[in-house]
C-alpha cells in the first residue's frame, strides 16, 4: 500500500523544496545504512539530541533515495528529487503515520506500561496467530520514531494489530495515542523503569494513560490503577485484575511448582485454571494480563490452558554466537514473519565481516498472503541483503522460493526439519555467518544445536547489543563533533575483534585502534573500512601498512625518519600518520621539547 508524494506533502502538511517525478512512497527510511528499495522510500532527515539526519541527505541520495523530507533547505541540490520542507521531520513522520492509520478499522491492541510491554506483545501474537492476520511492532519499536514505522505496516491484508508504546518524557504519549488509536488497551504495570522525566508514579501513570484517551477497552492490574480511577476517559470500560472480589478478573489462587504455576482466575462468575510454564513473578504476571485479554475477546478456558501452556521465553535480542567451522550463528528459531526477517537479515549484515551469508528458513505459515506474493517478497530481501547460500525447509518454499531466487543463489531444499538434521553434515559448513530463522512448529531450536560448538565447559559471550548500548551511551555525552576511537587491539583481546569491529562500524564509530599492523590487515580483509590506527608500527610492517591504508602512530624520530624514507622510495608523497606527544607516563611519544624538530618534517 502507498500514497503519491502529493498526497504526503499534504498529509504531514509540508510545501515542496523542489520537485522531482510523482513517485509512490511505500517505504518509510530515517537511516541511510537501511536504505533497500531506494526508488519507493521517502528519507525523513529527523534530528535529535546527538544526531541531525541532514548530515546523511547526500548518503541517502547516492543509494538512489529521490523523495526526502527535510526541516532545513539542503546544501547541496539533491538534483530530480520531490523535497519536502517542514518544520520537524519527526512530526512530519508521525504526521504521516496517523494519516496512514486512519484507514484502517480492524481492532488493535495497544500496550504500554513500565515493564513487559514487549512480552506481552509477543505473547500475544503467540496465541492469537491462529485465528488473526496480525500486524505488530518489530521487537521493541516503541519510541517516538519505532511507533510510526511500526503503524506502517498496516495494510489490508491483516484483521488485528498489536503495538507497544513506550515514552521517556512527559508529553510523548499524546502523539503516540494519535498514532496507534487503540480500540483495546493494555497497562501492563507501573514500576520504578524509565522514572527519570516524571514527578513520581502517579505522574507516570497519568501520562501512560494518555495513549488510552479514546480507547473503549482498557485492561490493568488494580495493584496500579486502584484509587486512580478519574484519570481513565469517561469513554474507557476499565477491567482491572487482582485478587480482591471487586475487580473484573479475580485471581484466586497462584501455586507454583517446579516449572510451571498454576493460576485460577474468574471472570463473568466463571472461574477458569490455567498452567503458567513459567515459575518467576514477572512472567506470571504478563501470562495473566494475556489471559484478561483472551478472555475479553471471547476465547474459552479450554483454548486458553492449551495455548498458555505453549508460551516461551522471548529471546528479546538476536544472539551471535561462534560456531563449528569457524562459522558465526543467528538464531532466530521462534517465528518466521517478513517483518522479523528484515529485522534479522539486517543483524545479519552487521555481523557478515566478510564472511559468506548463509539462511535456514522454515516456510511462513498462515502469514495470510498468497504464496506467490509472499515468497517473491522474502526472495527480494534475501538478495538485497546478498544472501549467498538459502536452506529451506517445508514444501511451500521448496515450490516457491526456488525459482524466485536469483540463478547465483545457492538453494538446497528439505521438507522437513527431520530430514534436514539426518542430512546435515559439519563439512558443508565453513567460515559463513548464518541466520537460523524459523516458524515455531518446525521446532529449529533443534537445527541450532547442531551448530553449537563443543569444545570447553567454560565459554565467554560477548553481548553485542550491550556493546552497542555503551557505546550509545558515550555518544550521549559527547558535543556531536567530537569523534570516538575504539581500541580493538589484540584481536579485541580475544573476543573476536572482526565481529566486534562491525558493530562499532555499524553505529558511527570514528576510528578503530590496534596495537599491530597485522591486526588491522585482519579488520580491512573482514570488510572494515573506518580509519584504522596503529600504536605500534614497525619498520616491517610499513609495506602492509601503506597496502592495506591503515595509519601509524610516529612516536619517536627513529620511526619518523625511517618511515619518511620508506613513503620517499615508494614515491608517495602525503600519507596520514598520527604524532604521539608524551605527556607525563615517560614511555612512548615526542617531548615537549622536540616538537619544533618534529614540526619540520
Amino acid at each position: 500500500m502507498g500514497y503519491s508524494i502529493h498526497t504526503i506533502c499534504s498529509a504531514v502538511r509540508g510545501r515542496f523544496a523542489s520537485q522531482g517525478s510523482d513517485d509512490t512512497i511505500e517505504n518509510l527510511v530515517y537511516d541511510s545504512r537501511r536504505i533497500l528499495q531506494p526508488g519507493s522510500s521517502l528519507f525523513f532527515a529527523i534530528k535529535t539530541e546527538h544526531n541531525d539526519g541532514h548530515k546523511y541527505l547526500l548518503s541517502a541520495y547516492k543509494k538512489g533515495i529521490r523523495n526526502f523530507i527535510v526541516s532545513e533547505t539542503p546544501t547541496k541540490p539533491l538534483t530530480d528529487s520531490n523535497v519536502i520542507l517542514v518544520d520537524d521531520a519527526l512530526e512530519a513522520l508521525q504526521e504521516l503515520a496517523a494519516f496512514h492509520r486512519k484507514h484502517f478499522l480492524f481492532p488493535v491492541i495497544g500496550i504500554t506500561g513500565s515493564n513487559g510491554k514487549t512480552i506481552v506483545k509477543e505473547w500475544l501474537n503467540l496465541l492469537l496467530d491462529e485465528d488473526y492476520k496480525i500486524v505488530r511492532s518489530p521487537k521493541s519499536f516503541n519510541s517516538q520514531i519505532g511507533v510510526p514505522l511500526s503503524v506502517w505496516q498496516m495494510n489490508e491484508q491483516y484483521t488485528l494489530g498489536i503495538f507497544e508504546a513506550g515514552i521517556s518524557n512527559p508529553g510523548e504519549m499524546g502523539e503516540l495515542e494519535k498514532i496507534i488509536q487503540p480500540t483495546i488497551g493494555v497497562l501492563t504495570n507501573i514500576g520504578e523503569a524509565h522514572s527519570e522525566g516524571f514527578l513520581d508514579n502517579s505522574h507516570k501513570l497519568a501520562e501512560k494513560l494518555q495513549l488510552f484517551k479514546s480507547c473503549p477497552v482498557l485492561i490493568a492490574r488494580n495493584k496500579d490503577i486502584g484509587g486512580k480511577k478519574e484519570l481513565i476517559d469517561r469513554g474507557t470500560e476499565l477491567l482491572t485484575w487482582g485478587s480482591a472480589e471487586g475487580n473484573t478478573f479475580v485471581v484466586s489462587s497462584i501455586k507454583k511448582q517446579t516449572d510451571i504455576t498454576e493460576v485460577i482466575l474468574s471472570y463473568q462468575f466463571k472461574s477458569n485454571t490455567f498452567n503458567v510454564p513459567f515459575v518467576d513473578d514477572a512472567s506470571v504476571e504478563n501470562a495473566i494480563t494475556c489471559c484478561c485479554v483472551l478472555l475479553v475477546l471471547g476465547y474459552g478456558e479450554d483454548v486458553i490452558r492449551q495455548r498458555i501452556a505453549r508460551l516461551h521465553a522471548i529471546d528479546m535480542r538476536l544472539q551471535l554466537k561462534h560456531s563449528i567451522n569457524d562459522c558465526l550463528v543467528i538464531n532466530d528459531s521462534y517465528s518466521a514473519d517478513v517483518t522479523s526477517l528484515k529485522i534479522a537479515l539486517d543483524f545479519l549484515k552487521q555481523q557478515s565481516s566478510g564472511l559468506q551469508r548463509t539462511v535456514i528458513l522454515s516456510e511462513f505459515v498462515e502469514s495470510g498472503r498468497g504464496d506467490a506474493d509472499l515468497y517473491s517478497e522474502i526472495a527480494k530481501l534475501l538478495k538485497n541483503y546478498e544472501v549467498s547460500k538459502v536452506i529451506g525447509i517445508g514444501e511451500k518454499i521448496i515450490e516457491q522460493l526456488s525459482k524466485k531466487l536469483p540463478a547465483s543463489t545457492n538453494f538446497q531444499g528439505y521438507f522437513s526439519t527431520e530430514d534436514f538434521i539426518n542430512d546435515f553434515r559439519i563439512s558443508r559448513f565453513y567460515k559463513e555467518v548464518i541466520l537460523i530463522k524459523g516458524a515455531r512448529k518446525f521446532e529449529f531450536e533443534r537445527i541450532a544445536k547442531l551448530f553449537e560448538k563443543k569444545l570447553h565447559q567454560t565459554v565467554l559471550e560477548i553481548d553485542l547489543n550491550a556493546l552497542a548500548h555503551n557505546l550509545k551511551e558515550y555518544q550521549k555525552l559527547l558535543g556531536p563533533t567530537t569523534k570516538i576511537m575504539a581500541m580493538v587491539k589484540a584481536f579485541s583481546y580475544g573476543s573476536g575483534g572482526a565481529e566486534i569491529a562491525s558493530v562499532l562500524q555499524y553505529h558511527n564509530v570514528d576510528y578503530l585502534g590496534v596495537a599491530y599492523a597485522d591486526e588491522g590487515v585482519e579488520l580491512v580483509k573482514a570488510g572494515i573500512h573506518l580509519p584504522i590506527m596503529v600504536m605500534n608500527a614497525e619498520e616491517s610492517s610499513f609495506q602492509a601498512i601503506v597496502d592495506y591504508n591503515l595509519q601509524p602512530v610516529i612516536y619517536s624520530f627513529d620511526l619518523l625518519y625511517s618511515f619518511e624514507k620508506y613513503l620517499e622510495e615508494q614515491a608517495i608523497k602525503d600519507y596520514p600518520v598520527h604524532l604521539e606527544i608524551e605527556t607525563g607516563m615517560n614511555r612512548l611519544g615526542f617531548s615537549s621539547r622536540e616538537v619544533e624538530e618534529m614540526a619540520k618534517h
